[in-house]
């Protein structure tokens, strides 16, 4: 076994990519957080001990927008890790969640940023800064063609330098 073993601390999330129709919603995250300031991911955040993506994909759902879907209107998407470019790794469960409207129920302000609706051909080209993940999954995501299993190298500015990926075709 080799002298050097990558360790580092590991946090689990879930990302969800909630869609009306072609629009999806997004979260620009505040200027003042540490984590992805000023960027745009989709909603969600840190599974809790004890708690399945699933269940957390639905707490994060309710708690960051007010919508409360079925889980019969989750769709898995895939699962990837991001190694370095953070102070942990992380391992991330991403879901397609459709809604029946665009009205946000908790508003489009909340205390982790601003909520907005893009269209799906915009978000690559919006002009706002990504995560950059987004830049190499979203459209994956988006068609639902595949699930996506991934790993994700970052360099020391969170952009990826690396991915080894295999997906499983629906």
């Amino acid at each position: 076994m080799s002298e050097s073993i990558y360790r580092r601390y590991v946090q689990t999330s879930v990302t969800l990519f909630l869609h009306c129709g072609d629009d999806y919603l997004f979260l620009k995250r505040s200027s003042d957080k540490r984590v992805d300031a000023n960027r745009l991911n989709g909603v969600g955040g840190r599974v809790e001990p004890g708690e399945d993506y699933l269940s957390a994909a639905m707490r994060e759902c309710i708690e960051e927008t007010g919508y409360t879907p079925n889980y019969s209107d989750f769709e898995f998407s895939g699962v990837i890790k991001v190694e370095g470019g953070y102070d942990e790794d992380w391992v991330m469960c991403f879901f397609k969640i459709a809604v029946p409207d665009k009205h946000i129920p908790i508003g489009h302000h909340t205390e982790d940023g601003e909520l907005m609706w893009l269209h799906k051909d915009d978000v690559l080209t919006s002009g706002y800064e990504l995560v950059d993940d987004l830049n190499y999954c979203f459209e994956d995501i988006v068609k639902g063609e595949r699930q996506i299993f991934a790993t994700y190298s970052l360099n020391d500015a969170q952009k990826v330098v690396s991915i080894s990926r295999g997906d499983i075709v629906k």
